[in-house]
Parts: structure tokens; sequence; C-alpha cells
């Protein structure tokens, strides 16, 4: 009786444990612990020491604890608590923490039944195997090969594996043969809360570089919006002013307007007339 009031009483305080942290963050994790090594998810606690907290428990603590929360947008976290899952706590946004995480992966051999998340290709080109029963290995597992110069060499890039299937023994083996390490290993997010939003891995992976392209694009084309509906803004009111001046200045020039602005101009136009009605009738004989 005393073991299962033990029992109860450590799950109890584990889930009050889990909900407090719940509750103090503003930034909260759902962490994928599948198959990650012991040690790399030490390496990698350690370098997030000062940056963010990470709290491994078991996953029907997190849901009770989920249910507890105050906050209901908190709770829809539980929808991605599923296998072996870690909480993780930090005051970085969300893409900054994913960002992170994603930079401390690390390649690793295939191991068979592990479903690819990428097709799995072995490029064409020379190898250091020597002829020997690595050939036929390497063909039953779909190699694209031949011996060139005492060497197996692939003749042509070769899937071995398509994306979303599993790795076969064959596979394995043979790309572990080749030094091919196709796999990342890793603290993967399944999902990030912040601020009543919940972020998945879909929206947190960007590419930096076409993003800044892209808001550089949308920044130009709402300038151009702007200077060319005649609603003026702190950024655009510049433009419309010198752009309103142009036309004024044009429109003065043409209509022989004199202005201070426009006299020069107007003078160089007149200047510009008379030297060519005094060069046609040149050439009509009118005039020396």
């Amino acid at each position: 009786m005393r073991d299962k009031k033990f029992v109860s009483e450590f799950k109890q305080k584990e889930v009050q444990k889990v909900e407090k942290l719940l509750n103090d963050n503003n930034v909260i994790g759902i962490i994928d612990l599948e198959k990650l090594p012991s040690s790399q998810f030490q390496a990698i606690k350690k370098k997030l020491r000062g940056t963010a907290e990470i709290k491994v428990t078991k996953s029907l603590y997190i849901k009770k604890a989920l249910e507890k929360v105050k906050d209901e947008h908190k709770k829809k976290l539980a929808d991605y608590v599923e296998g072996p899952v870690g909480l993780i706590f930090t005051k970085e946004n969300p893409f900054k923490l994913f960002k992170f995480l994603k930079n401390n992966r690390s390649k690793a051999y295939a191991k068979p039944g592990q479903i690819t998340e990428k097709d799995l290709i072995v490029p064409a080109g020379g190898t250091s195997l020597p002829v020997g029963p690595a050939l036929s290995e390497l063909k039953i597992a779909g190699v694209n090969c031949k011996i060139d110069k005492g060497k197996i060499a692939v003749v042509k890039d070769s899937v071995l594996t398509k994306k979303g299937e599993k790795v076969t023994e064959q596979v394995a083996a043979a790309l572990s043969k080749l030094g091919i390490m196709p796999m990342e290993i890793g603290i993967s997010l399944k999902a990030v809360y912040e601020k009543g939003m919940v972020y998945t891995p879909e929206v947190l992976n960007i590419d930096e570089e076409q993003f800044m392209k892209d808001l550089q694009n949308a920044y130009i084309s709402a300038v151009n919006l702007s200077v060319n509906a005649g609603y003026p803004t702190k950024q655009t009111i510049e433009l419309m002013i010198q752009n309103a001046f142009s036309k004024a200045r044009n429109l003065s020039v043409n209509a022989d307007i004199m202005t201070k602005e426009t006299r020069e101009l107007i003078l160089a136009k007149a200047f510009n007339k008379m030297n060519a009605l005094k060069s046609t009738l040149q050439n009509k004989g009118y005039a020396n």
C-alpha cells in the first residue's frame, strides 16, 4: 500500500512541476526524443544552458499538466505529445530556437527500419572499395556499379530508398560500406507555443535568404502602391513630393509658364527651337 501511495504522490508532484513550468513560461516547445542517443542529448542540453531549459518526463504527465494550464491556447500542444517527447522552455523566439536545434543536428549512418525524410542517393563516381564481395552487396542494395581499375565505381546516381520508405538491411550495409551518412540525429521540434499561437516545423523552417528577398520585394511594392495611389506615409512622403515637383515643373515648361525653377529650362527650349528654325531656313536658302 505504501508503494502505491508513493507512486501516486510522485505522479501528482511531477504533474504539478510540469504544470508550473507551463504556466510560468511564454515560449514552450514539444521536442521529439525518439532514437536520440543520450550522449548527443546531453551535449545539446549543455549548449542550451542559459538559453533554454529542457524537461523530460512521461508523455502522460505532460498531457495531464496541459489539461490543467490556465492558457487555453497552450492546451493545443497536447495534440503533439506522442511517443518519446520532452518539453523545452525558452525566452528566445520560436524561429531562433528552431534554427539552433536544426544547426545542432549531426550526420549518422542509416539503420534498418528507419523511415527516410528524403531520398537516399549514392552519387556517381569512384570509391575506395576493392573488388570483392562488396560489389555484389552494393548491386543487391540497388547501387549501379562496376569495376574500374581494380576499384568499385558507381556508374550513375542510384536512389536506394525513396522518401518515406523504410531502410532495408542491404541498403544500410551498402551506405555504411561507402561511408555515406544520410541521416540526421538531434532534438527536433514538433511544435512551439508563443503568444497564443502554435507553430509547427513547416512554418518555422524558413529560408532566411529567400525570406529577406520576399520582404524587400514586399516593401518596394508597398512603396509603389502608396506613391501611385497618392497615399502619403513616413516612408513615401518625400518620393511623392519629388514626383509632384517633377510633374509641376514639366507642366510649367510645356505651357511656357515662367517661374524661378523653370526659367532656364524654358529659355533653353526657346534657344533650341530658334536654332532648329535657323537651320531649316538655311537649308531652304532663306538665310545665311
